[in-house]
C-alpha cells in the first residue's frame, strides 16, 4: 500500500492558508508576500512530484528490511501510538542531523530559507532530505512495524507540523510542556543567534527538553537563514548550499579539510583560516528582506498559471501509478520545469520568459501523457492554448522593466 495522504490534505491546506491570509490582512501583519508564498508552494509541489520516485525507492527498501524482522508487530491502536513516539523520536535526530552537519543542512536548508513565517512555509519541503535520512527509520522495519502502519503514522506526524507554521497562534499553556507548538516552532525558524539549532521537535517537544536543545520564544524572531539564498527558483534553493560548500572549501589548503567541511557544523573552517564563524545578531527593524522589482502584471499571470498547475499536479499524483516510467518521468520533469520557470518570472530573468513560451507550447503534449479521459484532456488542452495566447499578448507588458542579467 503506497497511499499519499498529502493529496487528500491539499484542499484543507489551501483553505487554512486562505483563512490565514484574511487574518493577516485584518491585522495588517504583512506575513505574506505573493512571490515568497508562490515560491513556498512551488517547492512543496516539487517535493510531491519528486517523491513519486523517491518514495517508491524508500518503501521498497523498508519492505526489504521488513522481511528480516525479529518480531511482527500487530497493527492496533497501542502499537500505532508506540510507533508514533518511535517515529517522532527518530525524526528529532534526523532533523537535528539536517541542521548540525553541513551535508544534512544542504538537504534541509530550503525549508528555512523563506524570510516570512506563515502556513505556506509548512509546505516548503526539501526535495531530497527524506531520501538522505530514510535509513535512520529502517530499524522500525527490523523491529516489525508494518509498512502500512508506518505510512499512516508518518502521515500523522508530518500533517501535525502544518499548523505550527503561523504567527497568529500564541502560547498554549500546559500544552507547551509536551507538544510542539507555533511558539516553539517560530523559534526553530529564527536566525537569531540564540535560536539557531533549537527546538527540533516534530510532534513532541519532550525530545528537545530531554536532549538540551529546547529554548522558549522570548526575543522577536527574525526568520530565514544567515546567508539568504536570494532566489525564488525552487531547484536552485534546493541545491545552492552544496555549491556554497564547494566555494567555501576552495581556499582550504588541505584536500582532507575540503572533504571534512561536508561533515562539520555549518560555519566551520580550519583554525588557520580563522576557525568557526558564528552567526551575527540581526535587528528586525532594520533588516531588509530579499526581493526583486518586477512588473505587477506578472502577479496576475503567475496566479492563473499556478492555479492551472495545481490542478494538473493533483491529476498527475492521482494517476501516476498507471503511467509507464518514461511518461511518468517526462511529466514529472515538465512539472519541475514549470515550477522553476514560474518562480523565476518574479526575478525578471530573460531566459525565464523564453522558457515560458516553450513550456506553454509543450503543455498539450504533456496532457496527453496522462491516463485521463478525453474530455478532461480536451479541457486542459484548451486551457494550454488560451495560456499561450495570453502570454503572447502580455509578453511585452511583462518585460517592460529592465531585465536582471542572467
Amino acid at each position: 500500500m503506497n497511499i499519499n495522504y498529502i493529496i487528500f490534505a491539499i484542499p484543507f491546506f489551501l483553505l487554512l492558508i486562505g483563512i490565514e491570509v484574511l487574518v493577516d490582512k485584518k491585522k495588517k501583519g504583512n506575513a505574506f508576500r505573493l512571490n515568497d508564498s508562490i515560491a513556498n508552494l512551488n517547492i512543496g509541489i516539487g517535493e510531491q512530484v519528486i517523491s513519486v520516485f523517491t518514495r517508491a525507492f524508500m518503501l521498497m527498501l523498508y519492505a526489504f528490511v521488513y522481511k528480516y524482522r525479529i518480531y511482527e508487530m500487530p497493527s492496533n491502536l497501542f502499537t500505532g501510538l508506540v510507533l508514533l513516539f518511535a517515529f517522532d523520536f527518530i525524526f528529532y535526530w534526523a532533523h537535528r542531523f539536517g541542521h548540525e552537519i553541513n551535508i544534512g543542512w544542504g538537504g534541509h536548508i530550503v525549508h528555512h530559507s523563506s524570510e516570512e513565517y506563515n502556513l505556506t512555509v509548512a509546505l516548503r519541503q526539501p526535495w531530497f532530505f527524506s531520501a538522505m535520512t530514510f535509513f535512520m527509520f529502517l530499524p522500525l522495519a527490523f523491529f516489525g512495524f508494518k509498512p502500512e502502519l508506518l505510512l499512516i503514522v508518518a502521515g500523522i506526524d508530518i500533517l501535525f507540523q502544518f499548523w505550527i507554521h503561523t504567527k497568529y497562534i500564541g502560547k498554549l499553556g500546559f500544552v507547551e510542556l509536551f507538544l510542539n507548538t507555533p511558539s516553539h516552532h517560530r523559534v526553530h525558524h529564527g536566525r537569531n543567534p540564540q535560536y539557531i539549532d533549537k527546538n527540533y521537535a516534530g510532534m513532541f517537544i519532550i525530545w528537545d527538553r530531554m536532549f538540551g536543545t529546547f529554548i522558549e520564544e522570548q526575543e522577536e524572531v527574525v526568520y530565514g537563514i544567515t546567508t539568504p539564498v536570494k532566489s525564488w527558483n525552487p531547484a536552485w534553493t534546493n541545491v545552492h548550499y552544496f555549491f556554497d560548500l564547494i566555494k567555501i572549501g576552495n581556499p582550504f589548503p588541505r584536500f582532507s579539510d575540503k572533504v571534512k567541511l561536508f561533515f562539520k557544523h555549518p560555519g566551520w573552517k580550519p583554525d588557520e583560516l580563522g576557525g568557526t564563524e558564528y552567526p551575527q545578531k540581526v535587528d528586525n527593524s532594520t533588516y531588509k528582506k530579499f526581493d526583486f522589482v518586477y512588473n505587477p502584471a506578472i502577479n496576475k499571470y503567475v496566479l492563473v498559471q499556478f492555479s492551472i498547475l495545481t490542478a494538473v499536479v493533483v491529476t498527475y499524483l492521482a494517476v501516476e501509478k498507471k503511467m509507464l516510467f518514461w511518461k511518468n518521468f517526462s511529466a514529472a520533469a515538465y512539472l519541475v520545469l514549470t515550477l522553476t520557470v514560474m518562480a523565476t518570472l518574479f526575478e525578471n530573468k530573460r531566459w525565464a520568459f523564453i522558457l515560458e513560451n516553450i513550456r506553454l507550447l509543450v503543455f498539450p503534449l504533456i496532457i496527453y501523457l496522462l491516463p485521463i479521459n478525453y474530455s478532461l484532456q480536451l479541457v486542459l488542452t484548451h486551457i494550454a492554448f488560451l495560456s499561450s495566447v495570453a502570454f503572447f499578448f502580455w509578453n511585452s507588458r511583462l518585460q517592460n522593466l529592465q531585465f536582471v542579467k542572467s
